[in-house]
């Protein structure tokens, strides 16, 4: 039998550095904590097949599966799974409707700090802003390596 797993994660534009959060509608004047767009496994799908559906249910748009890209994976003790974690690159700010009521809104990593999370989110996001910054290293690293820049 296979084990269901949690699969969650963001979008990350680029250029302007910012991520796609959600917050969902309460019924109380409390305001929500902001999240992650994540879900639970179908089937014998993998971590990124997971990652790329709950996003495009949720987000209505394509994801380049190219431009997916692991952070980390642990397991959730809240959740009892194994929560794995994504970020997607998109080109460009996308204007998202939420489909179940609530908020999707662009922040960048230092407007982040002021939001509430759940520790598991909080550190989802820490950790994927380490991995993101880490992947534009290596990539300047390689662009400075190729022999058009020198």
């Amino acid at each position: 039998m296979h084990k269901s797993f949690y699969a969650s994660g963001f979008l990350f534009e680029p250029k302007t550095q910012q991520i796609l959060l959600y917050q969902p509608a309460t019924k109380n004047e409390t305001p929500a904590l902001w999240s992650t767009v994540g879900g639970i496994s179908r089937g014998k799908e993998d971590a990124l097949s997971a990652f790329k559906r709950i996003a495009q249910e949720n987000l209505k748009t394509r994801l380049n599966l190219k431009k997916v890209y692991p952070v980390y994976d642990y397991f959730n003790n809240k959740l009892e799974k194994k929560n794995y974690v994504f970020y997607a690159e998109v080109e460009s700010l996308k204007k998202i409707q939420p489909l179940h009521g609530g908020n999707f809104s662009w922040f960048t990593f230092k407007q982040i700090s002021k939001l509430p999370f759940s520790k598991e989110t909080k550190n989802d996001i820490i950790v994927a802003e380490r991995v993101i910054k880490a992947h534009a290293r290596e990539k300047a690293a390689r662009l400075a390596k190729s022999p058009r820049c020198q």
